[in-house]
């Protein structure tokens, strides 16, 4: 179940309660009863380390060894909807 967390208008005092997806928001503040607003909370997970972006979407202008239009060479007729391709040209 997902953390919400709230902070009070009146006293300024943030609360965090564990709610369903279908329960309701918090409108009073369990301290003052003033009124509550959510609040954005950053995620609770984070990606760290060399994952997937560094291993499958690195460098945008490099190309591939294996790519024929990185050599400078002709490339053939497969390659034709490449815009790499046809940008040698």
């Amino acid at each position: 179940m997902p953390i919400y967390e709230y902070k009070c208008r009146k006293c300024e005092e943030t609360v965090e309660r564990i709610q369903g997806l279908h329960d309701g928001p918090l409108k009073k503040c369990p301290s003052c009863g003033g009124k509550v607003e959510r609040m954005m909370s950053p995620g609770a997970f984070q990606f760290k380390g060399s994952g997937f972006y560094a291993t499958d979407y690195a460098k945008k202008g490099e190309q591939p060894a294996s790519c024929p239009a990185a050599s400078g060479g002709a490339p053939p007729a497969a390659c034709g909807g490449c815009p790499k391709a046809s940008a040698g040209e």
